[in-house]
C-alpha cells in the first residue's frame, strides 16, 4: 500500500516527504521532512516536522493530510516568523 503525504501549506508543496513508508502514521503521528530537504527549511525559518491531522484509505493507497504542529506555530510566532 502507497502512502501519500499532502499539506495545503504553500511552503510544503514540493515533493518534501518520505516516500517509501510501508506502514502509515497515524493522527497525531510527526513526521519530517526529508534530509535533502531539513536545510532549506531550517535556513527560511520553517518547521522540519509536520503533525498527521487526517489519515484517509483507500483501496491503493493512504493519505496523510499534515499541518503544523501547535508548539511550532507558538514557537514562530515568538520569533516573528509568519508560517502563512
Amino acid at each position: 500500500m502507497k502512502v501519500k503525504f499532502r499539506t495545503n501549506l504553500d511552503n510544503y508543496q514540493t515533493n518534501c516527504f518520505p516516500v517509501n513508508l510501508t506502514i502509515p502514521p497515524q493522527r497525531g503521528d510527526k513526521v519530517l521532512v526529508n534530509i535533502s530537504f531539513r536545510d532549506y527549511f531550517l535556513n527560511k525559518k520553517l518547521p522540519i516536522r509536520l503533525e498527521v491531522v487526517d489519515v484517509i484509505w483507500s483501496e491503493h493507497e493512504v493519505i496523510c493530510e499534515l499541518w503544523y504542529i501547535e508548539q511550532d506555530l507558538k514557537f514562530a510566532e515568538l520569533k516573528g516568523v509568519n508560517l502563512f
